[in-house]
C-alpha cells in the first residue's frame, strides 16, 4: 500500500484496473456555495492517490476517469 499526494490533478500516468473506490471533501456542506476541496482514491491494491483540487484548476485527467 502506498500513499501518493497529487496537487491539481491526477497524474496522466495512474490507471486504474478493475474498480476505484471515490471519496470527496468540500469545504463545508452547502453544495452550492462550498467547493470540492480533495478526492481520494483507493485501488484494487489498496494504494491510495490524494488529489488536492486548487480553485481555477479544471483536472482534466481526474475528469476522464
Amino acid at each position: 500500500m502506498a500513499l501518493k499526494v497529487c496537487v491539481g490533478d491526477l497524474p496522466k500516468t495512474v490507471h486504474f484496473k478493475d474498480s476505484v473506490a471515490v471519496d470527496t471533501e468540500t469545504m463545508g456542506l452547502n453544495l452550492h456555495r462550498d467547493r470540492l476541496c480533495l478526492v481520494q482514491l483507493s485501488d484494487d491494491k489498496g494504494d491510495v492517490y490524494l488529489v488536492q483540487i486548487r480553485k481555477g484548476i479544471d483536472c482534466p485527467n481526474l475528469k476522464a476517469l
